[in-house]
């Protein structure tokens, strides 16, 4: 793979989802582009001062899907890919090449979307050879979007998996809730 369609960057943000006060926080990630194969990879590690859970995050715009594998249960997790928020690879590497000069974008904002769990899937390799590589071996299931309400509460994110990450000029958190 091309040195110039891997990155390593991070990003501050501010953090008005987790208390009245407005905290900054600090995100890295592993970004891989295929320019060619019209997909993104992004890893996600273990963060330093919480705020998510690692992953391994596949954006398959051939295909339409995200895929997300929560590092910590184990678990694959499949949904239909939201353009509205994630670039497309073209405009994604744009973005980082711009920002490549420094380690960190500016500072940006998080926003939250919430999913909840539908259905086991058994057949993997209809999701196509990318997200199948990810998820093989391991329990696979679809999401779908939860229609927009007021942020969860904390009582009520107990059964949910939190992933933070970026794929455009803001953090995005993703609530997987009814984790089994």
């Amino acid at each position: 793979m091309a040195r110039d369609n891997f990155f390593h960057c991070g990003v501050l943000y501010e953090d008005a989802l987790s208390s009245q006060l407005r905290t900054r926080m600090e995100l890295e990630e592993d970004v891989k582009i295929f320019l060619e194969e019209n997909y993104e990879r992004i890893n996600v590690p273990v963060p330093q001062f919480g705020g998510g859970d690692p992953a391994d995050i596949i954006h398959d715009f051939q295909r339409g899907l995200t895929a997300y594998h929560d590092i910590s249960l184990d678990k694959c997790y499949v949904i239909e890919l939201n353009t509205t928020i994630v670039l497309p690879p073209r405009n994604f590497w744009e973005l980082l090449m711009n920002v490549k000069r420094g380690t960190y974008l500016p500072q940006t904002y998080i926003i939250q979307e919430e999913m909840v769990v539908t259905e086991h899937v058994s057949d993997k390799e209809a999701l196509g050879s990318f997200i199948y590589h990810l998820c093989s071996g391991k329990d696979t299931y679809r999401l779908r979007r939860r229609s927009t309400r007021r942020r969860i509460t904390k009582r009520g994110a107990e059964n949910c998996s939190a992933i933070r990450h970026f794929e455009n000029t803001f953090v995005v958190e993703t609530l997987i809730c009814g984790v089994v």
